[in-house]
């Protein structure tokens, strides 16, 4: 008996340490960082609730709470504040440390689980008196039990808010198995939360503003509910301070990564000085640095060999068949690799930079040579040079070349052309692109010489390992391309809000064993939207009516545009930016096309070349003639249209002169007619001038006639293969060239009055010919490529009613405008979504400026009878529009 009173007793005591312990000790230790399941993607803590509504104040915090996903974070603050009093909510627990977890919770969404520890009585009676209210109210309200815990639902308008209070906290969740989750997390053993999962995650708590804690694992997944394709993130989990003002985000902290990509930059980064050779249009940058290039050589080798077997079976032909070690390049590299995705008008078009910065950029470009050279001997191939601008353009005959040193990071080059400036070796995919980066360098259009990116650096970290930086209004289509049908069409709606986070950069810096990162949003201050106004301080009155368009015209004197202009006495007038007029000359008919400067010396000191009817004229910013100009055609030939053209920007110019018979002559500066086009007789009158383009090996000439023959021909005038084409068409006055890299991948477009499209490549090649939509048969169309010619629009014109379509034929905007007069079009795409589709209504003087959306942008319509000229400051975010009617010269300056 005694035995087994005994051993009751154990189990009694047992049974008692048991219950004290469920009870008591179990929980006893519990933070709210206990309740939150490992599996959350992200977690957000703000050492109080208060700090929540500290960050609304800011707007580009209000951008981010908005977004679709983040709007029940928003939707849950608001719903609590109301069902008990507006506020309430947030006046009771302003003090209360809060954390705010996300889940992915379904294919396509995101969820949060709001974790709130209690510090007073009154935010424990807070549910007492919620419950009183919300029955008086109509809510309806019901309790469950779960695992023995208490959960409460509450609903109202097709949402339900499921809550519990336990112990000292208070979780919610517009999820309810979310706040199941939770429980499990304390109440089942055998599952780790996410601070225990994530130990390395720092426990100090928040030290700025608010922290994140970010599980990437699940973070990659919970990405995949907004995109279409499989994210991986080479990291573990990472730990960052929120800290932000008016016009940035920045999360700041570090990230811990195992094996993986990332985890082989384990040496001292470099500075970023490569933003000089950085063209404004990039979209995407990826940038490397390290102060061992060596050490990391080792590792990057090892890493794609290990991972990429196709990577290491392309080395390994190389090598064999080439004698080609692309280790080898890795001793040729200084600090820094970047590539960069541009921004593409046109979205069948990829053109991808790879920039290499070289300890001495004459030994490496005779590698490159060397080994040109021994493919070309082994193939039986010519070796491929260009000069364009005092630059050699190489060609480099190894497909993908970047990617057998960077694996897929720089794949997409299936042609690969090069260039040196100063110490770095650049590579394109895309032979134009070459041509534009040179363009773009001369002009200072790169982000070295950019007042916005300059201050964007500024925030960034100047020195990293490794860095993603992202321009999202030129990255835009990439980003839309890359979501789910509905998250696709839910970006689109909300385009403005999104492209308001303008620069992105994603950064990562080794630092023992782990990697100091920066996250770094901004958001410029919007301008609010200007509506132009005139005045005498910004227009000119002449004494004559004026008759051509106002010409903005580079100059050698300063940065800003000059311009030209002409009135009924045929009298061209000269103004300085500050429209201050320099001089004037009668040049007895009306100027015939556009106005081209040329560098007549090659001294750097800019003249300027335009046609009559009769005469070609060369004046120089004094109003001087250069000696022997005005000149003539033979036999005083009337002139249709002028072009200038510089084959390779060495300022050896050609004038193409085509008569109103259509007769083609192709002379020198000095009008000395050369071989093959004393006249070049195509017998028709031509729709456009001759056009020169250089297509890798080739240089085509184009002229396209009002009887739809499409000719291309050499500069010795011989129609080149394929050519004469005859579309057998009456075709509008326009055009669209796209340039390759060579004949066959470079096209031109046509489109007929009647509406049937004709894309042809220049071997002669019917690629494409579709018969657009006409919704009467008296509807007329047009092409009107953009200023720029990267792209074009399509116009459709039905008595007074104008569509216009897009490059595939899709509507964009349609308008009526009742005028008997002729309505002229224009397109100016400057990228980053800033494009401008431009309508002047002769008869009516009407000026109206659109977006692509068909937004009338300046509020009513402006003045103007001829079409317009347009800058764009990106520095200053405005346009500034310079347009003539009656007498008048003006200037309006906009913003949106």
């Amino acid at each position: 008996m005694k035995k087994l009173l005994i051993s009751i007793a154990i189990l009694l005591l047992i049974g008692a340490g048991y219950f004290t312990y469920e009870k008591w000790v179990k929980h006893a230790n519990l933070t709210n960082w206990s309740f939150v399941p490992a599996d959350a993607a992200m977690v957000f803590e703000a050492e109080v609730i208060q700090d929540l509504s500290t960050l609304q104040q800011y707007s580009i915090w209000s951008t981010i709470e908005q977004s679709s996903g983040f709007d029940n974070l928003r939707n849950g603050l608001s719903f609590l504040d109301s069902i008990n009093g507006e506020g309430g909510f947030s006046a009771i627990f302003e003090k209360a440390p809060t954390l705010a977890s996300l889940h992915k919770v379904s294919n396509s969404n995101v969820d949060f689980l709001f974790i709130v520890e209690l510090q007073n009585i009154s935010q424990n009676t807070f549910a007492n008196a919620t419950i009183g209210k919300l029955q008086k109210a109509g809510y309806r309200f019901r309790t469950r039990n779960y695992n023995d815990f208490k959960i409460s639902e509450i609903s109202n308008n097709g949402k339900t808010l499921t809550f519990i209070f336990y112990k000292n906290f208070f979780l919610a969740s517009f999820t309810p198995y979310l706040v199941e989750d939770a429980i499990r997390a304390i109440s089942d053993t055998e599952l780790a939360s996410f601070r225990e999962k994530f130990t390395r995650l720092s426990e100090t708590g928040v030290q700025g503003m608010a922290s994140i804690y970010v599980n990437y694992a699940k973070a990659s997944e919970a990405i995949g509910a907004f995109t279409s394709g499989n994210v991986k993130i080479p990291m573990l989990s990472g730990n960052y301070e929120v800290m932000l003002d008016s016009t940035f985000i920045q999360l700041s902290g570090f990230s811990y990564t195992k094996d993986g990509w990332l985890g082989t930059h384990t040496t001292q980064p470099a500075t970023f000085d490569m933003a000089e050779v950085v063209p404004e249009n990039t979209a995407y940058f990826f940038h490397i640095t390290s102060t061992e290039i060596s050490k990391w050589k080792e590792q990057q080798i090892q890493y794609l060999r290990s991972t990429d077997p196709k990577i290491r079976n392309y080395q390994d032909s190389l090598k064999a068949l080439y004698d080609f070690n692309a280790d080898q390049v890795f001793d040729l590299i200084d600090n820094e690799i970047g590539v960069a995705n541009l921004e593409s008008p046109r979205s069948r078009d990829e053109q991808k930079l790879m920039i290499l910065e070289v300890k001495d950029i004459q030994e490496s470009l005779d590698f490159f040579s060397q080994l040109t050279q021994r493919i070309s001997i082994a193939r039986g191939d010519s070796v491929y040079t260009e000069s364009y601008s005092d630059n050699e353009i190489r060609f480099l005959p190894i497909a993908n070349f970047p990617s057998t040193i960077l694996g897929n990071l720089a794949d997409g080059f299936d042609q690969c052309f090069y260039i040196s400036y100063r110490n770095y070796l650049i590579f394109s995919n895309d032979l134009q692109e070459l041509k534009n980066l040179i363009s773009s360098v001369q002009n200072e259009d790169t982000w070295g010489k950019s007042i916005q990116m300059n201050n964007f650096l500024e925030r960034a970290n100047n020195a990293a390992n490794v860095s993603l930086f992202v321009n999202i209004p030129r990255a835009w289509t990439n980003i839309l391309n890359t979501l789910k049908p509905e998250w696709e069409e839910h970006f689109r709606k909300n385009t403005n809000a999104y492209k308001s986070f303008e620069l992105a950069a994603f950064q990562f810096s080794y630092l023992d064993g782990r990697f100091f990162t920066n996250y770094t949003f901004t958001q410029p201050v919007k301008r609010a939207k200007s509506i132009p106004k005139t005045s005498a301080e910004n227009g000119v009155r002449f004494v004559s009516k004026l008759t051509s368009k106002p010409y903005l015209l580079r100059t050698h004197a300063h940065r800003d545009f000059d311009i030209l202009l002409q009135d009924s006495s045929n009298t061209v007038y000269y103004l300085d930016p500050n429209q201050n007029a320099l001089w004037s000359e009668p040049v007895e008919e009306a100027i015939v096309g556009d106005v081209y400067p040329i560098d007549y010396y090659k001294n750097g000191k800019l003249q300027y070349v335009f046609a009559t009817a009769s005469k070609v004229h060369i004046i120089d910013r004094t109003g001087e003639y250069i000696p022997g100009y005005p000149k003539t055609l033979p036999g005083s030939a009337q002139i249709e249209h002028l072009n200038l053209i510089d084959y390779d920007l060495s300022r050896n110019y050609r004038m193409a002169i085509t008569s109103t018979e259509g007769n083609i002559y192709l002379t020198d500066k000095d009008m000395k007619i050369l071989d093959g086009w004393n006249p070049r007789k195509l017998n028709r009158k031509a729709l456009t001038p001759l056009n020169h383009a250089r297509l890798g090996r080739k240089d085509a000439m184009i002229s396209i006639q009002e009887n739809g023959i499409i000719n291309l021909m050499s500069r010795r005038g011989d129609f080149m293969k394929g050519f004469p084409f005859d579309t057998r068409q009456t075709l509008s006055k326009q055009y669209f060239l796209r340039q390759s890299n060579g004949l066959g991948n470079s096209s031109i477009t046509v489109i007929s009055n009647g509406g049937e499209i004709t894309e042809l490549n220049l071997e002669g090649d019917v690629v494409k010919r579709d018969q657009l939509i006409k919704t009467s048969a008296d509807a007329r169309f047009r092409l009107v490529p953009d200023t720029g010619e990267d792209s074009f629009i399509i116009i459709r014109n039905e008595g007074n009613t104008y569509e216009v379509l897009d490059d595939t034929g899709n509507l964009l905007f349609k308008k009526d405008y009742l005028s008997e007069g002729p309505i002229l079009i224009q397109y100016y795409q400057f990228g980053a979504g800033k494009d401008l589709v431009i309508f002047t209504d002769k008869a009516n003087k009407s000026l109206y400026i659109y977006d692509k959306s068909g937004n009338l942008l300046t509020g009513n319509p402006l003045n103007s009878e001829h079409e317009v000229s347009l800058i764009y400051s990106a520095a200053k975010r405005e346009f500034q529009v310079f347009s003539t009617w009656g007498s008048n010269l003006e200037l309006y300056t906009f913003s949106y």
